[in-house]
């Protein structure tokens, strides 16, 4: 996995696991609410409490490429 970190603060900015997939941390956005989720993944390490959203798709780690 590569990961890209802020060169001032540290702090993380994406997370590219795989080839297909890149992960942008939502507190690196100046307006996250500007996005909206696609697909929720991982699943299987969701919290009882984590409130996803029933209409969109799920995968317990990756989803599969295309």
């Amino acid at each position: 996995m590569k990961r890209a970190f802020c060169g001032d603060c540290g702090s993380p900015l994406i997370a590219h696991p795989v080839p297909e997939v890149i992960g942008i941390h939502v507190a690196s956005l100046d307006d996250p609410s500007e996005f909206a989720p696609e697909m929720h993944f991982f699943t299987s390490h969701a919290q009882p409490w984590d409130d996803m959203n029933s209409d969109l798709p799920k995968f317990e780690k990756l989803p599969p490429g295309e």
